[in-house]
């Protein structure tokens, strides 16, 4: 009568109780422990008797062992509690560092959308200013469209290369 059986759910129920029972130092005294119609299911199963010996053997290797809430003293739970708290702060702060970088690209979005508006209604409004010409010859200029050499004459293309010529080297 095991756990493949037909007796699988008493088998299952048996198995709860003895996680609950506490008590007993033999796997007899464990079985013991059982309501009436458990602990005759019990006797009769191995898997079952087998269950609360391996339960008894477990908790006598564990009884040995320190529990890690005992190494911690009076202050463990504040210890923790403070440790997770100051974590807790540590990822909020740093979290809030970065919380500003939307707020700023918004606003840098708007300014220079603003800038951009401006500059082209200023382009748009300015009148095209063809530069001046004279004789054939064009005149360079500065961004305003406004000359840059302030002479009414021009120099004539052979001056410029005359002149050129007659420089010492």
């Amino acid at each position: 009568m095991g756990l493949l059986n037909k007796n699988r759910e008493e088998c299952r129920r048996v198995l709860a109780q003895l996680e609950d029972i506490s008590g007993g130092t033999t796997a007899q005294e464990v079985l013991d422990a059982l309501p009436s119609g458990d602990r005759q299911h019990a006797q009769a199963c191995p898997h079952c008797r087998e269950t609360a010996e391996n339960l008894l053997a477990t908790r006598a290797l564990l009884s040995g062992i320190r529990s890690r809430a005992d190494l911690g003293g009076p202050w463990f739970a504040s210890r923790v509690m403070s440790a997770i708290a100051g974590r807790k702060a540590e990822l909020a702060r740093a979290a809030d560092a970065w919380t500003f970088l939307p707020k700023l690209a918004a606003h840098l979005t708007w300014a220079s959308s603003v800038a951009l508006l401006l500059a082209s209604a200023w382009l748009y409004q300015k009148p095209a200013s063809v530069p001046p010409q004279t004789s054939g010859h064009v005149v360079a200029t500065d961004i305003t469209g406004e000359p840059l050499v302030d002479s009414s004459t021009l120099p004539n293309n052979d001056d410029v290369l005359v002149s050129l010529a007659e420089k010492p080297r």
